[in-house]
């Protein structure tokens, strides 16, 4: 790898962190404790024209930086776009990390759609707030995924689980060490 910052190399360091925090971040993901946990395995694959028939499902109404969900059904589709950079980020119906609200007792369907190359993201839900740290404390997990398959072959991997909430403060996150501390999460309000 080169540092095109300072212009020199410096590949085996960060390869040895890299793969550090990738085992880090397998184990969090497999020993979180979850009411619902959709398992890596459980990701199937889409293609461009079905993500977008995907997200076309989402039935918020967006308010600025607040998407409401106001029926006893709703269909939310969270997807990590591309390109992420300057930071990973979230986002549903192309909003960065939106406020979500909820009324308690829907049944709220998840999609999470990570369209991002070369990269494993989650979606976890959790009480825990911000900030969060390098490597996010984010028990108990009420729901959410463990690591996504990075894409391939111009195919994306989402994964669905359902979720159905009790009134209160929660926050939306990615369990990859550090993307939550850049900010990777969002707060879903359930009233």
């Amino acid at each position: 790898m080169r540092d095109y910052a300072k212009g020199r190399t410096g590949g085996g360091r960060r390869v040895v962190l890299g793969v550090m925090l990738g085992v880090v971040a397998l184990w969090q993901a497999g020993v979180a404790s979850a009411s619902v946990l959709v398992g890596t395995s459980a990701f199937k694959w889409a293609t461009s024209s079905q993500v977008r028939a995907m997200r076309a499902r989402d039935n918020g109404t967006v308010h600025g930086k607040i998407i409401s969900y106001r029926g006893l059904v709703a269909h939310v589709v969270v997807v990590v776009p591309q390109p992420e950079f300057p930071f990973p980020k979230f986002a549903v119906h192309h909003v960065a990390n939106p406020t979500l609200e909820f009324r308690a007792g829907a049944t709220v369907k998840f999609t999470f759609i990570n369209r991002v190359m070369g990269f494993s993201h989650s979606l976890q839900i959790t009480r825990t707030g911000p900030p969060f740290p390098m490597f996010p404390k984010v028990q108990p997990v009420l729901a959410g995924t463990e690591l996504s398959p990075s894409p391939k072959s111009r195919k994306s991997p989402y994964a669905t689980f359902t979720w159905r909430p009790t009134a209160g403060h929660y926050y939306y996150l990615c369990a990859v060490p550090g993307h939550a501390e850049m900010g990777m999460f969002g707060d879903i309000i359930v009233k």
